[in-house]
Order: structure tokens, then C-alpha cells, then sequence
């Protein structure tokens, strides 16, 4: 398993990775609860990996449906690389999902890569920072995000905890006001 930690634009990014292979799919369940984004690596040079990266594509749509998705199409910096529509041609399983030419040895498009994935989480969120805004120092704030949201309280300070955990946001919660002190 690798793990890193990456700041883009003030934001602290977390991320975890576990190998390709069968075995660790127990791994890859326990790593995705709670994960805001993917990076799916496929192998540019390899057409013999496209039959696994559907299995392994598969398996990760099951464990994350919804969260926002970029697929790396690595190794093109090698002259045997497929051009990314050749790699979309040959794994059409990645319909509607952003594919970025990249290579991990020379570090080209991994920061765009990174940079696309922040931007469809920060999106997919973005109604929610705007009722954490709008709701933020509010004597019946908490009730309100609650029934604006359809959850109960448990899961609303779930969410704010979630946010100021993963540094986006810092976050007082009272009886039934919280307040956002670094509003998105």
C-alpha cells in the first residue's frame, strides 16, 4: 500500500493506493470507505491489463458509486504508448470519465490529473459548502442543514467533521449552531 500527502492550492490532498492485483481487494474495500476521488491508473503500453482494468474498474464503481473518478493512462512518456482515444477505444468502460495522459517516472500531467480530481470533488460537494455558508453561525443552523440535507444530526456533524478533517474547513459544533471559521 503507498500513502502520500500532496497541498494543491492550500488544500491538504490525501491520498492512499493499493497494487493491481486480486489480493488486495480486501485493501482496496477497507481504503475506499470515505474516499472523495479516485485516480484509476490504467497501463498505456500493455493492452494484456485492459481485461484486469475492467475487473479492477468494476470492483471500484461497486465499492464507490458516485465519487468523482480521473483515469490516469500512464506511462506515455514510453514511444510504445497508446494515445489516450486508443486507450478509450480499447476500454470503453471508461465512458464519461476523464482520461489524462500522464507518466509517474517523469511526473508529466500529475499535477492537471490531480487538479481534475479536485475540482469534480470540490463540485460534487459544492452545494453542501454553500448550505454549511449559508447556515454557519445560525442559532438553528444545525436544524435547518438538517432538513435542508434530509439527515439527522449524527450524520450533519458527520459531514462537517469529514470536511474539517480533511482540513477544508474548521468547524465549531454547539447545542444547534455550528460555525464554518474558514468558509469554502
Amino acid at each position: 500500500m503507498d500513502h502520500g500527502l500532496t497541498n494543491i492550492d492550500g488544500m491538504s490532498v490525501f491520498m492512499f493506493g493499493t497494487p493491481g492485483l486480486l489480493r488486495f481487494r480486501t485493501m482496496r474495500k477497507i481504503l475506499s470507505e470515505g474516499a472523495d476521488g479516485i485516480i484509476f491508473v490504467v497501463d498505456s503500453v500493455d493492452r494484456e491489463s485492459d481485461a484486469r482494468a475492467k475487473l479492477f474498474f468494476r470492483e471500484i464503481a461497486f465499492f464507490l458509486p458516485g465519487v468523482p473518478c480521473v483515469v490516469a493512462a500512464n506511462k506515455q512518456d514510453l514511444d510504445n504508448a497508446r494515445p489516450v482515444d486508443k486507450v478509450r477505444e480499447n476500454m470503453k468502460f471508461l465512458a464519461g470519465v476523464p482520461v489524462i495522459p500522464c507518466s509517474a517516472e517523469t511526473g508529466m500531467n500529475v499535477d492537471s490529473m490531480l487538479r481534475t480530481l479536485l475540482y469534480l470533488t470540490v463540485m460534487q460537494w459544492s452545494s453542501v459548502f454553500a448550505k454549511f455558508a449559508q447556515y454557519s453561525g445560525r442559532t438553528d443552523g444545525l436544524e435547518r442543514l438538517m432538513q435542508d440535507l434530509n439527515m439527522d444530526r449524527e450524520q450533519v456533524v458527520g459531514y462537517l467533521r469529514r470536511f474539517e478533517l480533511r482540513k477544508i474547513l474548521e468547524v465549531n459544533v454547539g447545542d444547534e449552531q455550528f460555525t464554518v471559521r474558514d468558509p469554502v
